[in-house]
C-alpha cells in the first residue's frame, strides 16, 4: 500500500464512534445497586453495539464483503490468532516517538509515552498517544477506511515470524519496513483513532473501551469505590448475537471457531441452505467445562443422564488434530491449540505419532515394535478430526511425566521460529542439591529419555461427516476403531462407567476420582453417555483437587516485592498506583543462618501471584506495603536491604522491594517449574492470607528445601536420596526390603481411602448447607491441603496398619486440623492483615503447647521439670485425629504411667509384665516382622512414652506441629520423671503397652542447654539403675530432635527402625 487512497466503504471514524460510545458508559459504584439481570442482551454494551450495527447497515448498505470479519477482528484483537505484531508498549512507543519527531527525555513531549505505566498515568499507551498527538501542533484528519486500516495491520503483521503463514504470504509485493507502515497509519489518523489503533496493535482494547474513571486515580478509591464488574463488558458471543439475533452466526462459530472464518461463512450463508458444517483445516470450538466442587455437585450438573463416564484428565496440552488426504493421496496435518492457534509446526514432534495412530503410511512414521507383514488398513477414507492431550512420556519411568517436561520437548522438536535449544546452566548461585542432573532444569535437555505422546479422547469429524451431534458413547466407539494404540506413544484416555440413580453412584464416583488422585493425575472429566459434543443440557464436568474448596496445595512463603501488572490491573480496573502482583520466595540459606546467626538471609524469588485476595484485602495490602517505605527496584538501590536475593529469570522485575519481608499463605493447583528454573513453584498460585509481622514473622515461612520436598511428594517423586539410601541398605542389610516409595501400593491404597472419605465429607457438608448460607465456590476458591475434619469413628484402623501411609501434605494438614481457606478470587472473603488475623492453627506464635498449661515463658535457663504430671488443656482448635487406633480393651496408658509414678504398679509383676503384650515389639499375629512397614511418626509413637523437653509453659514454636496432632494423647507425659519411671528405670516394671520411651528436645534451644540437661539427667538415671542392678525388663529411651515434629516432617514415611536410627542418642 503506497499511500492512503480515497475513502471507500465504511470509514474508520465510524468504528471509533462506537468505541467512544462504549467508553462513555458510566460504571456502577460499589454502593450502587447492581443490575439484576445477567443476560448479555440486557447489558448497555450489548444494546449499544446492536444500535451501532443497525446504523452501520442503514448508512452504508450494502456492506462491502468481509466487513463482518474486519469489525470483529478490530473489536476483539486478542481473538485474532492469525496476526501477530511482535511489539509491546516499550517498542511501539519508540516507533511512535520517532514518527512524531518528539523526545522521550525528561520534560520532553514524548516522556509520557516512555512512562505510560507510571503512577501519574492510567497505564494505557493509547491514552498517552492521544494526549501527545493532541498537544502536538498538526492538522490531524481521518483519511482511512475500515478496510484500509485492516489491510495496513495485516501488512504490519506480515513482518512478524509469529503470524500465520496465510498472513505472511498475503503481501504480494516486497515488504515495506515496519516503520514505514506505522508512519502511514499514524499520519493518516486523528489522535483518538491513533489511540485505538495503538491498543489494537497491543491486542488489548479494554483500557479504551472501559476506561478507569477520574475518581479512581488513587488505589484506595479504585479498589473500594468500584468493583471488577462495575461495567459489563461486551464479549464476542454477545457481539455475534447482536450482529445476528437469529443465532445463525453463533451456531456457525461452533463449527468454525475462528472469527474471520465464521464471519465469512455467515456472510456467504444463503437462506434455505443448511448451516456450514465442520471442515478439516478449520478449528472446531472447544466446549467449556463446568467446574466440579465435589462429587455430589458434579453429578447434579448431569442430572437426567442414565450413565456417565469418568475420563482421566491428563496434565498436558490440548491438541485438536486435523488429518486429510489431498488429491494426490498425500496426507496433510493441521494441529490447533486450545486457543485456536495453528500450532502445526510447533507440534512437529507428534506428527509421526498421529500418522502411526491413524494408520497413515509415511516415510517419517514411527516404526512399529513388531512390523506387520501387511500395512494396516487406514480407518478413514479422506479426512478425520480427533482430539487428544499432548503429554510428556518418560521411557525410564514408563509413565506420563510432569507437565513442565513438555516445554523442552516442544522446543526441541518444533519447526520454525518456535524451535529452541536447551538453555545454559540455571541462574541460581546456590545449586539445588536435590536436582543435580541437567534434565531437572525446567526446560533443560531430556537426554533422549522422554518424548511427546498423545492421549486421544474424542473424534469430531470422519470422512466429511460431522460427529458433533453423535452421542458420546458412539463417538468413543468410533475413536477406538480408528486409533491404533501404542504404549508410550498413542493411548486412549482411561475411563470408568458409572450408572446414575443408584444408591452407590456417588460412592463409585468418589472411588474413581480417588484412584486418579492416587495416581498423581490432574483430575477427571465427567461426560454423559448420550450427550452430544458441547451439549448444554449435559455439559462436561471437570473435577480437580483444587476445584474443591480446601483441597488444593498450600504453603507459607515470603512476600518480598510488588508491582502493577497490566493484564491483572485491567481485570481489576485499577491504575498503576495500585500494586496488583506480588513476588514470593523462600529462604535458601536457613542451615547457614543456624550455624552463623549473624549471616544475612538469602531468598530465591521464584514466582509471582496476582489472584486470591478480595478488593478490600488487596487495598489493605497495598496500604501496608506503601506505608512501609519500600525500596524501588534498581540494582544500585537494593544493596542496602537487610537480605540478599536471586530473581528467577522467568520472573519480571518488581517495582518495589520490601525492607521487611512479609509472610503469606498461598494455595494452588499442584507444583510446576518455570523456564530455566531448578525449583518447584505453586501452579496457578493464589494468595489466601497475608500476616502482619507481629503475628507471624517471615522466618516462619517454608524454606526452599522444605518447599521442594513438599512439591516432590505432591507430584509423586520420592524424597531426595532415597535411591542411594536403599542401595546402602541393600549392601549392609540385604534381607530387609527397601523403604516404601511415594507411589508404593500401600501409600496408593491409603491415599485412595483418604480421598474417598474427604469427598464424602465434602458432599455431606454441601447437602447440609442451607441456600441462604451457601458459600460461593468456583475454581478460584481452591485452597490448601485443608480438609473437613472427619469424625474419629469413621476412620478406625488397626495398629501399625500399612494403610496409615499418607503423603506429606495430606498427612500434615490432616494432623493439624487446618480449616479450609475461604478466599475467593476478586471477592472480599479472604483474610489479609486483619486485626485478629491469626485464625489458622499455624499462625500463632503466642500459642502455648496444647498439652501443657502454666505461666508464660519467662526464663531461658533449663529447670528441672516438676515431678508431678500437669493437667492437660483442651486444644483451642479441636479436631479428631485422622485415625483412631482400635486395640484390645486394656487399662488406659496414661493411667498406667500414673500408677507407676505413685508406687501403684499394675496387676502384672516384674517377671511377667511382657507376657501380656499381644505380640512382641515389631511382630504381628502371624509372627512376621512388622518393623519394615511404613508409618508416620504418629504411628511410631503409638507404642512409646513421649515427653517434650522444653521450658514449662513456653509457647509452641510456629514451625512445630501441635503435640496433640502428632503424639497420641494417651502416650504423652509431661515430666521427665514420668517417662523414666514408665520405662521401668525405677522400682516398678515398665508399662505393658510401651516398647520405648521418646524424648523430643530442640537441640538449638538455649544454645543446646536443654539437650545437655536432658542427656545429663538420663545419664544419671541410667547409672543409678545399672548400679542397683535393675536394668532387667527396662525399655530403652531415645532422645530425638524436636525438628522431627516440624510441619513438613510429621508426614515422613519411614519404618520404626528408621525412626530409631534418627535418634540423637539412645539409652538402653
Amino acid at each position: 500500500m503506497s499511500g492512503p487512497a480515497e475513502e471507500t466503504g465504511v470509514p474508520f471514524s465510524f468504528f471509533v464512534e462506537f468505541i467512544q460510545a462504549i467508553a462513555a458508559m458510566k460504571p456502577h459504584q460499589a454502593t450502587e445497586a447492581q443490575p439484576r439481570s445477567t443476560r448479555y442482551a440486557d447489558t448497555p454494551a450489548y444494546k449499544t453495539f446492536k444500535r451501532w450495527a443497525a446504523a452501520l447497515r442503514e448508512r452504508y448498505a450494502p456492506l462491502p464483503p468481509g466487513t463482518t470479519a474486519i469489525i470483529l477482528r478490530l473489536l476483539f484483537p486478542e481473538e485474532d490468532v492469525h496476526r501477530k505484531y511482535g511489539m509491546q508498549e516499550t517498542r511501539l512507543a519508540q516507533y511512535i516517538t520517532k514518527i512524531l519527531g518528539i523526545s522521550t527525555s525528561t520534560h520532553g513531549r514524548g516522556e509520557r509515552l516512555k512512562n505510560w505505566n507510571a503512577e501519574d498515568a492510567l497505564g494505557c499507551l493509547g491514552d498517552e498517544v492521544n494526549a501527545v498527538m493532541t498537544a502536538t501542533p498538526s492538522a490531524h484528519t481521518s483519511r482511512l477506511s475500515l478496510r484500509q486500516v485492516d489491510a495496513l495491520l495485516s501488512e504490519l503483521a506480515a513482518s512478524s515470524a509469529f503470524s500465520a503463514e496465510t498472513v505472511r504470504k498475503s503481501t504480494a509485493r516486497s515488504r515495506r519496513p515496519r516503520e514505514a507502515i506505522l508512519t502511514e497509519i499514524y499520519t493518516s489518523l486523528t489522535p483518538t483513532e491513533s489511540a485505538i489503533v495503538t491498543q489494537i496493535i497491543l491486542k488489548d482494547l479494554r483500557p479504551l473501551l472501559y476506561p478507569i474513571p477520574q475518581s479512581a486515580s488513587h488505589y484506595t478509591s479504585a479498589l473500594l469505590r468500584y468493583k471488577s464488574n462495575a461495567v459489563t463488558t461486551l464479549t464476542k458471543e454477545a457481539a455475534m448475537h447482536a450482529w445476528d439475533p437469529s443465532g445463525r452466526f453463533s451456531v456457525i462459530f461452533k463449527a468454525r471457531a475462528n472469527l474471520a472464518d465464521a464471519a465469512d461463512a455467515f456472510e456467504g450463508f444463503v437462506n434455505g441452505e443448511g448451516l456450514p458444517q465442520p471442515t478439516v483445516g478449520v478449528p472446531i470450538q472447544i466446549p467449556k467445562c463446568v467446574k466440579g466442587q465435589g462429587t455430589s455437585q458434579s453429578l447434579k450438573a448431569l442430572k437426567g443422564a442414565d450413565k456417565v463416564w469418568v475420563e482421566t484428565k491428563y496434565d498436558g496440552e490440548r491438541a485438536q488434530i486435523h488429518v486429510w488426504l489431498g488429491e494426490d493421496a498425500v496426507p496433510h496435518i493441521r494441529i490447533f491449540s486450545k486457543s485456536g492457534r495453528d500450532s502445526t509446526l510447533d507440534r512437529a514432534g507428534i506428527h509421526p505419532v498421529v500418522y502411526d495412530a491413524l494408520g497413515v503410511r509415511r516415510a517419517d512414521a514411527l516404526p512399529l515394535e513388531a512390523p506387520d507383514t501387511e500395512p494396516p488398513e487406514r480407518p478413514f477414507q479422506h479426512s478425520v478430526v480427533v482430539e487428544a492431550e499432548m503429554v510428556a512420556y518418560s521411557d525410564v519411568l514408563e509413565r506420563i511425566d510432569e507437565f513442565w517436561r513438555i516445554r523442552s520437548l516442544i522446543g526441541s522438536t518444533a519447526i520454525g521460529v518456535r524451535h529452541k535449544s536447551p538453555p545454559p546452566a540455571p541462574y541460581s548461585t546456590q545449586a539445588e542439591a536435590t536436582e543435580t542432573q541437567c534434565s531437572m532444569i525446567s526446560n533443560g535437555s531430556d537426554g533422549g529419555t522422554r518424548h511427546l505422546a498423545l492421549v486421544f479422547f474424542d473424534v469430531l469429524l470422519l470422512d466429511g461427516v460431522s460427529l458433533l451431534h453423535f452421542p458420546y458413547d458412539e463417538r468413543r466407539s468410533i475413536l477406538e476403531t480408528i486409533i491404533r494404540t501404542r504404549s508410550g506413544h498413542a493411548m486412549l484416555a482411561e475411563r470408568t462407567c458409572i450408572e446414575m440413580g443408584r444408591v452407590d453412584t456417588k460412592e463409585k464416583l468418589r472411588e474413581a476420582f480417588a484412584q486418579v488422585i492416587a495416581d498423581h493425575q490432574e483430575g477427571v472429566v465427567i461426560k454423559a453417555e448420550r450427550a452430544s459434543y458441547a451439549e448444554k443440557r449435559w455439559p462436561w464436568v471437570k473435577l480437580k483437587r483444587d476445584y474443591i474448596p480446601g483441597h488444593g496445595d498450600s504453603v507459607d512463603l515470603v512476600l518480598l516485592g510488588a508491582s502493577w501488572e497490566k493484564d491483572r490491573a485491567r481485570e481489576l480496573r485499577v491504575p498503576p498506583t495500585a500494586f496488583t502482583t506480588f513476588y514470593f520466595g523462600a529462604l535458601a540459606n536457613a542451615d547457614d543462618m543456624k550455624a552463623h546467626p549473624t549471616r544475612m538471609p538469602h531468598f530465591d524469588i521464584i514466582f509471582t501471584s496476582s489472584y486470591g485476595l478480595g478488593r478490600d484485602k488487596l487495598e489493605e495490602l497495598n496500604f501496608v506495603i506503601k506505608s512501609s517505605d519500600p525500596v524501588p527496584f534498581r540494582q544500585s538501590a537494593t544493596s542496602g536491604l537487610p537480605y540478599t536475593f536471586n530473581l528467577c529469570p522467568s520472573v519480571a522485575s518488581p517495582t518495589v522491594l520490601l525492607r521487611l519481608p512479609i509472610l503469606a499463605e498461598l494455595f494452588g493447583a499442584g507444583f510446576t517449574k518455570a523456564p530455566r528454573s531448578l525449583f518447584y513453584e505453586l501452579r496457578f498460585p493464589r494468595i489466601a492470607k497475608v500476616y502482619r509481622p507481629s503475628d507471624r514473622p517471615w522466618i516462619e515461612g517454608t524454606t526452599l528445601p522444605e518447599l521442594q520436598q513438599i512439591a516432590r511428594t505432591a507430584v509423586g517423586r520420592d524424597r531426595f536420596g532415597k535411591e542411594e539410601n536403599d542401595w546402602a541398605r541393600s549392601m549392609f542389610r540385604p534381607n530387609e526390603p527397601p523403604s516404601p516409595g511415594v507411589r508404593c501400593p500401600v501409600k496408593r491404597k491409603r491415599t485412595e481411602e483418604i480421598w474417598v472419605e474427604r469427598l464424602a465429607e465434602v458432599d455431606q457438608a454441601a447437602e447440609n448447607q442451607t441456600p441462604r448460607k451457601k458459600t460461593r465456590t468456583d475454581g478460584s476458591t481452591a485452597a490448601g491441603f485443608a480438609i473437613v475434619p472427619r469424625p474419629a469413628h469413621k476412620a478406625s484402623r488397626h495398629e501399625n496398619d500399612e494403610e496409615n501411609a499418607l503423603s506429606m501434605g495430606e498427612s500434615l494438614r490432616l494432623r493439624l486440623g487446618m480449616t479450609r481457606l475461604t478466599s475467593v478470587t476478586n471477592l472480599g472473603s479472604s483474610s489479609v492483615a486483619d486485626a485478629p488475623l491469626r485464625t489458622a492453627p499455624l499462625s500463632s506464635v503466642e500459642h502455648k503447647d496444647d498439652s501443657n498449661t502454666g505461666p508464660t515463658y519467662k526464663s531461658t535457663t533449663p529447670e528441672r521439670p516438676a515431678a508431678t504430671p500437669s493437667k492437660t488443656t483442651p486444644s483451642p482448635h479441636p479436631i479428631s485425629p485422622p485415625l483412631t487406633i482400635v486395640r484390645n480393651p486394656r487399662q488406659p496408658k496414661r493411667l498406667e504411667v500414673n500408677h507407676a509414678m505413685h508406687g501403684n504398679p499394675s496387676h502384672r509383676s516384674s517377671t511377667d509384665h511382657r507376657s501380656s503384650q499381644p505380640y512382641p515389639s515389631g511382630a504381628t499375629a502371624d509372627g512376621s516382622s512388622a518393623i519394615s512397614r511404613p508409618l508416620t511418626i504418629y504411628g511410631f509413637l503409638e507404642d512409646s512414652i513421649v515427653w517434650l523437653a522444653r521450658p514449662y509453659g513456653a509457647p509452641r514454636p510456629a514451625w512445630r506441629a501441635p503435640s496433640h496432632t502428632v503424639i497420641p494423647s494417651e502416650c504423652h507425659v509431661t515430666t521427665l520423671d514420668a517417662i523414666v519411671v514408665g520405662c521401668g528405670w525405677g522400682d516398678t516394671p515398665p508399662c505393658s503397652w510401651a516398647t520405648r520411651g521418646v524424648v523430643f528436645v530442640d537441640e538449638f534451644e538455649d544454645r543446646g542447654a536443654w539437650l545437655k540437661f536432658t542427656v545429663d539427667e538420663l545419664k544419671r538415671w541410667r547409672a543409678k539403675m545399672l548400679g542397683e542392678g535393675k536394668e532387667r525388663g527396662s525399655i530403652p529411651i531415645f532422645v530425638m530432635s524436636m525438628r522431627m515434629l516440624a510441619h513438613d516432617k510429621v508426614a515422613d514415611m519411614e519404618t520404626a527402625e528408621e525412626f530409631e536410627c534418627r535418634a540423637i542418642c539412645r539409652f538402653g
